[in-house]
């Protein structure tokens, strides 16, 4: 393909809020964006549209290069890289080659990125549609956690080891779980023992991977373990389970109800947030529960909710109190939409928060929504 050729054919291939329908690589055949990516926006586009081409001679896997920069960045950007890395090594499985250090690099780079924009960051948690369940799920994890773990007192190292569990703990059953994501009937005999057994054969696979750090081993072990004594595989009591199993555990039951399946709708996040804390101290650590609220909020960025003058709109950032976050209000209180976004703060009686909405109500297309999170930094928020 010459250069002439080339943005003309990925001029018809790239288009803006459409799923691609190609794998697009580099010039050096790297595999730049799989096909069923999303673009975002006009300058993905442009730059997918510059730098790449739909069937280069030899394709290479992704690689790791680019995860150590930090630079300007678009949230909603981010977690598709993301999970297009964890996609190839969890696809690659006991064929990757440095696989430890990618899934601590990935690691460490969704812990900077949630520290610089954690609002947009969990905003894309929400909003942005991934090609892979697997990888997204354990990305969604690992955000959750990211957030989570700027409030407790956790070493670096074990931090890294935390959210890098977060990102394997399904090594064994990546395409299981992208299987039973469209499956709406019940397991089969097979698949429930596949699914029993994966936290010891994720971990054994990660044994034959090189990995030797034990809390990780521990808490891919263990992140099915409840407090009821009824997970598996150990069948454990609460007082036998280690503590940031534990958290894992709740932030991998929370990034479940907080995303569709295919044969159904995912929960509203006030009401999966409100399931879930209803459970403190029965099925979840109240500690854990509590901070999982207090910094999420009881809608969390991403959400669309309704105000008490009838405009609607998504939350934008959150606010010190759990239910007065600050939103961007799209469409008036007659249901026509803004020429652009709207600042409101729900503390003010006006702008109370009545009820969480569906987006289609709205009728917001995703790459509108994500220059809300590229132009409304989480730094100039008054939360903590």
């Amino acid at each position: 393909m010459d250069k002439q050729e080339k943005p003309q054919q990925l001029n018809q291939v790239v288009k803006v809020g459409e799923a691609l329908p190609a794998d697009v690589y580099a010039a050096n055949g790297l595999l730049l964006l799989r096909k069923g990516h999303y673009v975002l926006n006009e300058k993905q586009r442009e730059r997918l549209v510059a730098l790449g081409m739909t069937h280069p001679a030899n394709a290479l896997p992704p690689v790791e290069s680019d995860l150590t920069r930090i630079g300007e960045f678009s949230p909603f950007e981010e977690i598709q890289y993301a999970a297009r890395h964890l996609d190839y090594l969890l696809g690659a499985g006991l064929s990757a080659k440095g696989f430890e250090q990618r899934v601590r690099a990935l690691a460490n780079r969704l812990i900077a990125f949630t520290e610089k924009a954690p609002d947009g960051m969990l905003a894309s948690l929400l909003l942005v549609p991934l090609a892979k369940y697997s990888s997204a799920h354990s990305i969604h994890v690992g955000i959750i956690l990211a957030v989570l773990t700027r409030r407790l007192e956790l070493e670096a190292p074990a931090r890294n080891s935390l959210i890098a569990a977060a990102l394997t703990m399904n090594l064994s059953i990546a395409a299981l779980m992208d299987e039973l994501h469209h499956q709406s009937s019940p397991l089969s005999n097979e698949q429930r023992s596949l699914i029993e057994g994966h936290p010891l054969l994720s971990s054994a696979m990660l044994r034959e991977l090189g990995i030797e750090d034990e809390l990780w081993h521990l808490l891919v072990q263990t992140h099915h373990e409840k407090w009821d004594g009824k997970g598996y595989p150990y069948r454990l009591d609460k007082e036998n389970i280690e503590s940031l199993s534990h958290l894992l555990h709740l932030a991998d039951v929370t990034a479940a109800k907080l995303v569709p399946r295919t044969y159904r709708s995912a929960m509203k996040p006030n009401q999966a947030l409100a399931q879930i804390f209803m459970e403190a101290n029965a099925l979840f650590d109240f500690r854990f529960t509590s901070l999982l609220v207090k910094e999420l909020g009881i809608y969390p960025p991403g959400s669309f909710v309704q105000l008490a003058n009838q405009e609607m709109g998504v939350v934008l950032s959150r606010r010190e109190r759990a239910d007065e976050p600050c939103v961007a209000v799209l469409r008036r209180n007659d249901g026509a939409p803004y020429n652009k976004p709207q600042l409101r703060e729900a503390s003010l009686s006006e702008y109370r928060i009545t009820q969480a909405i569906d987006q289609k109500q709205i009728g917001i297309r995703p790459q509108y929504l994500a220059g809300l999170w590229a132009r409304h930094r989480s730094g100039s928020t008054t939360y903590r």
